[in-house]
Formats: C-alpha cells, sequence, structure tokens
C-alpha cells in the first residue's frame, strides 16, 4: 500500500476548504451585485423617465414639439447612454404618429412598451425600459443590456483581483506555516531514513530529540519507538554475540571430530573392515561436513552484519561464477549439464569478489539441492541478475518465506535454511534487493538488481 504524507494531505484540505469557500462567497457576492445593480440601474431609468416628465409638463403645449427637437438634435448616438421617447396623445396637436421626439440611436418601438419595466429585444441588442404616463404625455427610458454587463464585469473585476490575490496569499501562508511546523518531523524523518543508519545509532538519536522540535500528539510515539528500537537492538547484538560465540567454539571440536572419523576411515580401510562400519564413517563424515557448513554460515552472517561498506568498484560476473562451477563440480558432478548460462549478457555488478561469490554459490547450490531442476538458467538483463530454475513450484506463501533464517520448506529437506538468509543479507548489505516469484508453468526466478533501479 502506497503511502502518503500528512503535510502535503493537511495543505491540499486546507487549500480545497479555501476554494469552496471563496467559490462560495464571489457566487454570492455575484449574484447579490447582479441585483443590487439592476434594481440601481432601473431606479435611474425611473428617475430619468420622471425627471423628463416634470420638465415637459412645465412647458406650453405648442412649444413641446421645437424644444424637445432642439434638445434632441444637440445629442449623438454615442454619447446616449439612456434612450428617451416622448408621446402625446391629445388630439389637438398633431405630430406624426404622437411621437414628439426621441433621442438618436433610440429604438423603433419604443412607445410600443408595456408601462413599467420590462425586458425585450430588438436587432439583437437587448434593451431594458421604463414606459411612465402621466396624463396625455407618455416618457420611455430606454438603456442597453450589454452596458449593464459591461458595468457588472467592472466592478466584479476590481472586487475579484483583491479576493484572488487575498487567496494567493492565504494559500502561501498555508504552506509557510505548515512547512515551518512540519520542518521538525521532516528532519527526524529524513536521518532516521538513512541507510547506513545502525539501530544503535537511531536509538541515540530518538533520545537525544529536544522534546520542544517535538509536537505532543507525536511524542508517544517517538518515546515508544526509541524504547522499541533499543529492545530490538539489544535483542540483535545479543543474537549476533551467541551466533559468533558459538559458532567459534564448536568450530575446534567440529575439526577435531572430523579429523578423528577421516582417520578412522582410513583405518578401516587399511583393514579392510566391514562395509557396514564404513558407511557408518562415511555418514559420520557427511554429517560432520553438513555442520562444519552451517558454522560458516553463521560466522559469514556475523562478519557481514560487523561489517562497514565501503565504496566498491564493479566485479566481474563471468569470472567469479566461472569459480563457483569449478567449486562446486566435484559435489555437483551433474551441474555442467544443467546449468544454461547466457554469457553475452553477463557484464559486472557492485558487490566484492567474496560476496559475489557466496551468493551465486548458494544461489546455485539451492537450486540444484532443493528445486530438483532439469535446467539452470543464468542470464543478465537491464542491470538485474535472473536466475531461474523449472523445478518445484513453490506457493506465495512459500515465496514471501523464501530468505527467513532457519526456514525450510521441509525438515527433510538438506541445509539448515540460512544460504537464501546470507544471500538476502550480503546484498541488503551493498543495497540490492532480491525478489523471488515463480516461473510459468513451474519452477523458481531470482532476481538480484540494485536499488536505484528499483526506484526509477
Amino acid at each position: 500500500m502506497r503511502s502518503y504524507s500528512l503535510k502535503w494531505r493537511l495543505v491540499t484540505s486546507l487549500l480545497m476548504v479555501f476554494l469552496c469557500l471563496w467559490s462560495i462567497v464571489f457566487a454570492w457576492l455575484y449574484v447579490d451585485l447582479q441585483k443590487r445593480l439592476q434594481d440601481t440601474l432601473d431606479q435611474r431609468l425611473s428617475a430619468s423617465a420622471h425627471m423628463v416628465a416634470r420638465l415637459i409638463q412645465q412647458l406650453p403645449m405648442q412649444a413641446i414639439k421645437n424644444e424637445l427637437i432642439q434638445q434632441t438634435n444637440k445629442s449623438t448616438d454615442a454619447e446616449n447612454l439612456i434612450a428617451c421617447e416622448v408621446s402625446l396623445f391629445s388630439s389637438d396637436i398633431s405630430v406624426g404618429q404622437h411621437v414628439v421626439a426621441k433621442t438618436r440611436g433610440a429604438p423603433a418601438n419604443l412607445s410600443q412598451q408595456q408601462l413599467g419595466f420590462s425586458t425585450w429585444q430588438q436587432s439583437e441588442i437587448e434593451w431594458r425600459s421604463y414606459v411612465l404616463r402621466k396624463n396625455d404625455i407618455q416618457v420611455v427610458a430606454a438603456e442597453r443590456m450589454f452596458l449593464r454587463d459591461s458595468l457588472l464585469q467592472q466592478i466584479l473585476q476590481s472586487v475579484l483581483i483583491p479576493l484572488i490575490l487575498s487567496l494567493l496569499i492565504c494559500i502561501t501562508l498555508i504552506i509557510l506555516i505548515i512547512r515551518k511546523e512540519f520542518k521538525s518531523l521532516d528532519t527526524i524523518a529524513q536521518h532516521l531514513s538513512l541507510k547506513e543508519l545502525t539501530l544503535g545509532d537511531a536509538a541515540i538519536y530518538l533520545i537525544n530529540l529536544d522534546p520542544k522540535n517535538i509536537p505532543q500528539e507525536v511524542q508517544p510515539f517517538v518515546d515508544n519507538s526509541t524504547q522499541l528500537i533499543q529492545k530490538l537492538h539489544h535483542s540483535l547484538e545479543n543474537e549476533k554475540v551467541f551466533t559468533a560465540y558459538a559458532a567459534h567454539e564448536l568450530r575446534s571440536p567440529l575439526t577435531a571430530i572430523k579429523t578423528h572419523v577421516q582417520l578412522a576411515q582410513l583405518i578401516a580401510q587399511q583393514q579392510h573392515a566391514g562395509h557396514d562400519l564404513q558407511d557408518n564413517l562415511q555418514q559420520a563424515n557427511i554429517n560432520i561436513r553438513r555442520y562444519a557448513q552451517l558454522l560458516e554460515q553463521l560466522l559469514a552472517l556475523t562478519a557481514i552484519d560487523q561489517d562497514t561498506v565501503q565504496k566498491l568498484e564493479a566485479t566481474n560476473i563471468t569470472s567469479v561464477l566461472q569459480q563457483v562451477i569449478a567449486d562446486l563440480h566435484p559435489v555437483y558432478p551433474e551441474l555442467d549439464q544443467s546449468l544454461d548460462i547466457n554469457w553475452a549478457t553477463l557484464t559486472s555488478i557492485y558487490l566484492p569478489d567474496f560476496a559475489l561469490y557466496t551468493v551465486l554459490k548458494n544461489l546455485i547450490e539451492n537450486a540444484a539441492l532443493h528445486a530438483q531442476t532439469d535446467i539452470i538458467t543464468i542470464k543478465m538483463q537491464d542491470s538485474s541478475l535472473f536466475i531461474q530454475d523449472n523445478g518445484k513450484t513453490l506457493s506465495e506463501h512459500e515465496l514471501k518465506l523464501l530468505g527467513q533464517r532457519f526456514w525450510r520448506k521441509s525438515a527433510e529437506q538438506p541445509g539448515h535454511g540460512l544460504g537464501l538468509s546470507l544471500v538476502k543479507t550480503i546484498l541488503s548489505k551493498y543495497d540490492y534487493d532480491i525478489k523471488f516469484y515463480g516461473t510459468y508453468p513451474q519452477g523458481l526466478t531470482v532476481e538480484i538488481s540494485p536499488f536505484y533501479s528499483l526506484a526509477n
């Protein structure tokens, strides 16, 4: 399961909340401003119509036509924000269709609009009009709707720019504050994620942390982690000491027993002892060799755990593999017939000679002993080394257990369950990863690849 960053999840959540709030505020502001602007401009239309009606009522009826015509001729189409039309309904004065005068640019059908406010369209232009009728006079004031939309857009822009700037400032402040508050936790995480950091160093680092730099919510987790790491460190150290001590103390008596058994075998052969005695001595010699191998693996694990990794140079796989095959040939004479090696693909790997030798020897020997395979394929592809066999198929649970110390599929199988564990420990020590997965239709594939290639 892929992990997530609490810091960036918190930042994202806050940003989503702010964006939602800002969107709601902007929508509310748009609707409210549109309504208020509509009411204000409608009042302006109404006031304009009433003002024209009062002026006309103060003039003599005979002078209305000439006066309005003179005022009309002074106006231009571009300057007229409000179109106006005056109509008379008296039969005493003939003004052609009862329209006394109207401003230039006014639509032709102003007099046909209903009383009060209305919105209508003429020649793809939308108008908003107010019709006022007093006695024999009708005054119509109208305005293009796009002027209102343009005014609303300008007002929203003047409001929206500060709104966006404040949002950006809030986002920046949120990111800066969260980064500052999480800086101590990031420092702890970066230090504890160092690959060369040991359990003892991690415990010392957590113990020496300043409580002021740790949030109260995280402090119990740090304390419990410190105790757990200390216990784990002591347990592993005790295991290493015991393993090294036991292996070292058993090496000498086991060597002595091996010498006595080999001497007894030689005497039995010289004295032509019975086959049963010789078989028993041979079986004893095999068991001694088996336990000697166990001791060597335990000592190798201890040495690898205590070893310090230094800068490595590339090691040629071909030469080391040839040495492994030559050393295994006396024990497994049929191995040459089982190996299918693509020598052309083998290049180099950043492991010491002895480490690469141990890895290849254990993997090939594991396939020969436990897999019951006919073919062991060795090749390299994209900086990864593959060792495949067509032997027994392992379950998903068994594949997960591969590489654990002292694990064997069956107690009846030869070995001690340390070979793959030793391989895994060596590869991890030098920043290499090992994977086990089944091969169709049967068999096992072992992939060795550097950690950096997995990240890419």
